[in-house]
This record gives C-alpha cells, structure tokens and sequence, in this order.
C-alpha cells in the first residue's frame, strides 16, 4: 500500500499543473512492448470522455445527474495505466487512478485517490469467467459488498456499472452507471 501511495504521489506531482487538469494532453502513450496481453483489458478507458452519470429509477435510468471529465493514458513507460477525472461544476470531485496489471495474479492493482475523503483506496480489477466482465471491487479499506464492472461498446463509448444487492431477497440490481462518450483533447498550449 505505500508503494502504491508513493506512485500516485510522485505521478500526480510530475504530471499535473493546475491548467493540465482542464486540458489534458493529446498524448495517450503505449503499452510497452513487453506487457502481458491481458494488459489490453483497460485499452478502453485509455483517451479523454464526457462522463454522464445516472442512477436507477423505477422508470430506468434517469437523466445525467451529474457531469465529469476522464482522461486515461499509459504511464511508467507503458507499465501502468493513470486515469484522472473531475466533475464539472463547483464543488465537484476529482480522483485519480494508478493502474497496475499483475500478471502472476492475472488482475489488475488499482490505488484510487479522492477529493471525496482524501484516502487511498486498494481497489481489484479481474475478467470474472462467468460473464466475461472486467469487475472491480474495493480491497481497503473494506467497504460494503456491491457488484461494479465495466461494458464496452461501438465508437469507443464505454459505461461502469454499479448494481447492489437487496438484503431481503439478495438479488443484485443495477443502482448507478457511469457513462463515457468519447471527447476531444484539449491540446496544452
């Protein structure tokens, strides 16, 4: 965990200027040559999206509450993914993510870092074999079980979903969808 934490502080320091946040390079980086072929499972989330999102209603998904920015690149000389959104508006949230592919492990270590409580997270990311989903789920600090996993669709567009269980019937149900639109880069000037 703190090499994790040492990464995402010494990647967020030589990477980001204030006006870099609202204009992210066009640069997106590579993979490196020698990176395992399960490394590509994240290839979606690398470029920059308008990000709506929605929760469930009974009527299905409701209108876009909210309104972010995300912006994926390979990082650590195509060894890592980073990937860094901010909500629009004021008072909106803002995090990063340091993607590393584990390859004895076949899954991906994720530090997540917030403006919503200022922690690093462990999260996991693995294709689960009776779906085919590339599901996430929080290692520490503990968190409440919920069912989170990533779909991917035409024209580079790409929707994380979070479904919760009901505690009386244990049925799982969609409760919110983060849903990325491909967007232009801002070069930075």
């Amino acid at each position: 965990m703190r090499r994790a934490l040492t990464a995402l502080l010494v990647l967020s320091a030589t990477t980001f200027t204030a006006p870099a946040y609202a204009q992210a390079s066009c640069a997106h980086g590579k993979p490196a040559p020698d990176m395992p072929e399960a490394f590509s499972q994240f290839a979606f989330i690398i470029g920059d999206f308008d990000v709506n999102y929605r929760r469930m209603t009974e009527d299905g998904w409701s209108e876009p509450l909210a309104q972010a920015r995300w912006n994926g690149r390979y990082t650590l000389d195509g060894r890592a993914i980073m990937d860094w959104w901010y909500e629009e508006g004021e008072g909106g949230s803002a995090g990063i993510n340091l993607r590393m592919f584990d390859p004895e492990e076949e899954m991906w270590k994720t530090a997540w870092h917030y403006t919503g409580n200022f922690e690093v997270r462990e999260l996991r990311q693995r294709v689960w074999e009776e779906d085919g989903r590339l599901h996430l789920w929080q290692e520490y600090p503990e968190a409440a079980e919920r069912n989170v996993y990533f779909e991917t669709y035409e024209n580079g567009r790409w929707a994380r979903f979070d479904q919760r269980q009901d505690p009386a019937t244990g049925a799982w149900s969609p409760a919110v969808m983060l849903e990325a639109i491909p967007a232009e880069c801002e070069p930075r000037h």
